[in-house]
């Protein structure tokens, strides 16, 4: 971790990039990628900034883990921010600077990857593991332009419709104003293409396994299957999660009693595919949000009716809605400083997108036992509903207590067009007021914002 620190160092003086959470400012003395990213320790420290982006506060060390959450069922605004209430109370205006944190630290993150992928092709270095570099920064990119399509893309009955939403697709490395010139959004469709171009592109060019705080092939394989879950893919999809379930590096689930613990002991779990690292002089503010004072803002507590949905004697129960401290959870418990991990796959959603995959192709028998896995580990009675209906509710429902505070809630329902959101213009977030306007109005806001 201290080498991690040392190359994000290195990057702040080489490219500017700030790696304080709140702030994403270029310094005024940086150079610029072309001049930085010449050697392989240039580019070594550029792609550990890439994995930095994506801690952001904008990103997954608060909002987007949170806002799903909270736009939801999972969550209820238990604090002061005017921003947060919007969110909570379903009143999001483009103007929220919030949100606008989120699509900017997402683009940023999709030009440090940038930068990277193309610079790399560039090191005429023996010792450099080019292609691997490459794959991690396409997987990342990927995974960025997923995500901003799941909160900003699509249309107000889900993903993958006719006339779906996109957003900006930048594939350039922008390092001058010029490169900055504004573009329109592009379909919701053409995001996908390129998403599921990178992702077979960095399947080929990754190995089975490198660090569990790294992406490989298992975490490119798993995205994908997500993807493919969101676009109605039921057989690529299943194969997809068949694929990483079944894989060499023997992932596993923990026992139930032992549920909390994929939280708590950071890279110790076997179910644990990829992990964002946290320490002390590079953390997160997710405790901190939750938790009360006089340690924390208490800004978010988990929602009576997610503590309403565990039956008695699940073992997630407490990990999500806690005794002590009341009302919160314990997935995100480390307050000052924000040491825990955050938890970007792990096993047990790829078995319950295998369960609805199998149940949509009406392989019933085979859902089940996939459902199954998962309430038996939560220390549950085994599901015996029989028909598609049934089983899909009992599949959704499992996902909701299985993935709580992991930043899907809003998703799922949007996914299945139940989000309960009358204005159902708001179930795409707007883009930020910011971007229309430097645009010059060529992107074009999302309808009725």
């Amino acid at each position: 971790m201290q080498k991690k620190f040392i190359y994000i160092l290195l990057l702040v003086m080489l490219v500017g990039h700030s790696c304080q959470k709140s702030l994403d400012q270029q310094a005024q003395a940086g150079l610029d990628g072309k001049t930085a990213y010449t050697t392989k320790a240039g580019i070594e420290a550029g792609l550990l900034g890439v994995y930095d982006g994506l801690q952001q506060n904008g990103y997954f060390s608060l909002n987007y883990l949170l806002f799903p959450e909270l736009y939801a069922d999972n969550l209820v605004w238990t604090g002061t921010f005017p921003t947060w209430a919007q969110v909570y109370n379903k009143t999001i205006l483009p103007d929220n600077t919030d949100i606008a944190l989120i699509w900017n630290a997402i683009y940023s993150t999709i030009n440090r990857a940038n930068n990277v992928i193309d610079a790399a092709p560039r090191i005429d270095d023996a010792s450099f593991q080019k292609e691997r570099t490459i794959a991690e920064c396409k997987v990342i990119r990927a995974m960025c332009y997923f995500d901003l399509i799941r909160m900003f893309g699509g249309s107000p009955e889900g993903y993958n419709k006719q006339g779906g939403l996109g957003v900006p697709l930048r594939l350039a490395a922008t390092q001058t104003p010029a490169d900055a010139k504004a573009i329109a959004r592009a379909t919701e469709a053409e995001v996908y293409t390129q998403i599921l171009k990178d992702l077979d592109e960095a399947i080929a060019g990754l190995p089975d396994r490198i660090s569990v705080g790294r992406v490989n092939k298992y975490v490119a394989i798993a995205l994908k299957s997500r993807l493919q879950l969101y676009r109605g893919q039921w057989a690529d999809a299943e194969l997809l999660a068949t694929a990483v379930i079944t894989s060499p590096n023997n992932y596993s689930l923990v026992s139930g009693a032992l549920y909390g613990s994929i939280y708590t002991e950071k890279n110790n779990s076997g179910e644990s595919l990829w992990e964002l690292q946290y320490i002390a002089t590079d953390a997160n503010t997710l405790a901190f949000y939750y938790y009360p004072s006089p340690s924390g803002r208490n800004e978010v507590s988990s929602s009576l009716s997610l503590r309403d949905a565990f039956e008695d004697g699940d073992w997630r129960k407490n990990v999500n809605f806690s005794s002590s401290p009341a009302d919160k959870q314990l997935k995100y418990s480390k307050v000052n400083p924000g040491t825990d991990n955050v938890m970007i796959f792990r096993l047990a959603e790829l078995y319950l997108t295998r369960a609805e995959a199998r149940a949509m192709q009406n392989n019933l028998d085979a859902a089940r036992e996939d459902l199954n896995v998962i309430r038996v580990r939560a220390g549950l009675q085994v599901s015996k509903v029989s028909d598609q209906s049934a089983l899909l509710s009992a599949i959704k429902k499992e996902r909701r207590l299985e993935l709580a505070h992991e930043g899907q809630r809003f998703f799922d329902l949007r996914r299945y067009n139940e989000t309960g959101i009358t204005q159902t213009f708001r179930n795409l977030f707007p883009l930020p007021q910011s971007e229309i306007t430097n645009s010059g109005n060529l992107v074009i806001q999302n309808p009725q914002y």
